[in-house]
């Protein structure tokens, strides 16, 4: 059996999302195809994997797209292991580039406050949630009315807004979580739900004959999180006006999380609030931790003879 004839079966069997499906057969046509498309599937050896990765790296393809044409053509092969066309998957202790992990990027307090200012009043109390929540977007828009515990000032993530409509986490995923509100975030969103029906959502559009309906990730973006971030300004530590950084809605995450880490809680309970599956991903944040170089430091004013430069 061909790489392709065996594709095509996997392919029409997968169950996942639509802009999944999207993303990884853009993946498969750019990256596996054009390789092991004609390659008889017992022929493949580990051997063979590896140098297609070189090949890929060579040509100047990214890391992240190596890393994701690689684990479709792992998760094939995986399949013919688990359907008798293979005996052993090829896709084994196969060397992969590194993926650059880019330090989180967040906002200062008075940059967070510039946005609140300057947003349209209708998304201050979703922004203010963002901030002081950590949700993701997709949870903020997901969020419903009857998820806000005003007695116990928590709310439950449960579902999540997806391009597909809104989902439910799965029981078994840390996604799925309780979120503690400060006294001053749950006042006012109090105030923005109090009208709101049980089971309706959150936040929901609002323009003039379309209000009231699930809200689209590209156009808020593009209608109402970039056009406040271009027109925010605060001052920087020289009394200097500048604008607040490009960074997406996501930072709002970044900086929660970020906030914490500086005011001393633990990589674990920040892990916990933001629902991250994996520790790796929290870690991002250790070197904003009060004490992250507080042993390094200690260890070199214990010396007993420090050096010098003369003048």
């Amino acid at each position: 059996m061909s790489f392709r004839e065996w594709h095509d079966r996997w392919w029409n069997a997968r169950i996942v999302e639509p802009h999944t499906l999207r993303g990884d057969a853009s993946s498969i046509k750019n990256h596996v195809m054009p390789h092991w498309a004609d390659w008889e599937m017992r022929a493949i050896t580990r051997m063979d994997v590896q140098s297609w990765i070189r090949t890929l790296v060579e040509r100047g393809t990214g890391a992240s797209a190596v890393k994701r044409a690689y684990n479709l053509t792992s998760s094939i092969m995986r399949a013919a292991v688990d359907d008798d066309i293979l005996a052993v998957t090829p896709c084994r202790s196969i060397d992969l580039p590194q993926i650059a992990v880019k330090p989180p990027q967040w906002f200062t307090l008075d940059q967070a406050q510039s946005i609140l200012d300057e947003l349209p009043a209708a998304w201050r109390t979703m922004c203010l949630l963002g901030f002081y929540t950590g949700l993701r977007w997709g949870e903020l828009s997901g969020l419903h009315r009857h998820r806000i515990d005003q007695r116990r000032s928590r709310l439950f993530v449960v579902e999540v807004n997806t391009k597909s409509g809104i989902k439910e986490y799965p029981k078994s995923s840390k996604s799925r979580r309780e979120v503690p509100l400060p006294p001053h975030v749950l006042e006012t969103l109090e105030r923005h739900i109090h009208r709101l029906d049980r089971d309706a959502l959150v936040f929901t559009t609002i323009t003039k004959g379309r209000s009231g309906r699930r809200l689209d990730d590209g156009n808020w973006r593009r209608q109402t999180w970039w056009p406040t971030v271009e027109d925010a300004y605060y001052f920087d530590s020289d009394g200097e006006q500048q604008l607040v950084p490009h960074y997406p809605p996501h930072s709002m995450r970044h900086t929660c999380a970020s906030w914490l880490v500086q005011k001393g809680v633990s990589l674990y309970e920040v892990q916990h609030l933001l629902g991250h599956e994996s520790f790796q991903t929290t870690q991002r944040y250790a070197h904003l931790q009060p004490d992250a170089h507080k042993a390094v430091l200690g260890a070199w004013e214990r010396m007993d003879a420090p050096l010098l430069v003369g003048e």
